[in-house]
């Protein structure tokens, strides 16, 4: 099923999804698992082409550092603005994902807390 989301909708599920996958203590189902590594491997494109540009952007506006690295001062107020937005018009922009909803039965008592359900919420379709 095809889901339309805002990147940064996409951004929240994926930290979600890690938090869940990579939490040992808790003690989550295989099945459920399974299905969030699912909906992980589908949105992980996204999350890459974001992490492309944001890099490309950084050595757009950035400066070299004595140490080689990159990266843009805040105290170049024009040129972090002019960054900051050129990263929200994408973390803002519409992608397509194609996968199969959570149910709530999925998601539900399994022990998973509420900051992570919130995470969810964008691919949990109610009955």
């Amino acid at each position: 099923m095809e889901i339309k989301l805002k990147l940064s909708e996409v951004l929240n599920l994926n930290q979600s999804l890690k938090s869940i996958i990579d939490d040992v203590n808790l003690q989550v189902d295989s099945l459920f698992k399974f299905k969030l590594l699912g909906i992980m491997k589908v949105i992980e494109p996204h999350v890459s082409n974001l992490e492309i540009v944001r890099n490309e952007l950084i050595n757009k506006y950035g400066e070299k550092t004595d140490d080689g690295h990159v990266q843009i001062s805040k105290e170049n107020s024009e040129i972090f603005d002019k960054f900051s937005s050129e990263i929200r018009k994408i973390i803002e922009s519409i992608v397509s994902v194609n996968l199969e909803p959570l149910s709530t039965d999925d998601v539900f008592n399994k022990g998973v807390p509420a900051e992570h359900l919130v995470g969810l919420y964008p691919v949990i379709k109610v009955k």
